[in-house]
């Protein structure tokens, strides 16, 4: 039986040889307080490595894909170790001094473990 913590290792490894340092900024917005007259929210920090790639002129369409956005191969471990929380399309990546919007969130993980996130992003 395969131990896809250790795929997920490699792929950490692969990806740090190759890639940047990326940052996963999760925004959780609370429930709604009356006396503050707003729902207040909490910002986190993930540290990562990434790879980031140009989609190619036949994927893109104007619609799903348009020119510019970018296709993010995410480790699935942060730079301490610890797994990298699932990405979503409610998050935000900062990479090389830019901001990007998650479109579009694929993760692989045979048997509920995460070994690569592909991640589609806009710029903002």
């Amino acid at each position: 039986m395969t131990d896809y913590r250790k795929t997920a290792v490699r792929t950490d490894q692969s990806l740090r040889r190759k890639g940047g340092i990326v940052v996963l900024r999760q925004v959780v917005t609370g429930p709604y307080d009356p006396g503050l007259g707003t729902a207040p929210s909490t910002t986190t920090d993930y540290e990562g490595t990434g790879v980031k790639i140009n989609y190619e002129a036949e994927n893109i369409d104007g619609t799903l894909i348009q020119a510019g956005d970018q296709k993010l191969l995410l480790s699935p471990l942060q730079r301490n170790g610890a797994p990298m929380p699932a990405p979503t399309t409610a998050d935000l990546v900062l990479f090389g001094g830019a901001s990007y919007t998650v479109k579009a969130v694929e993760t692989t993980a045979p048997v509920d473990v995460a070994v690569l996130h592909t991640l589609q992003l806009r710029g903002i």
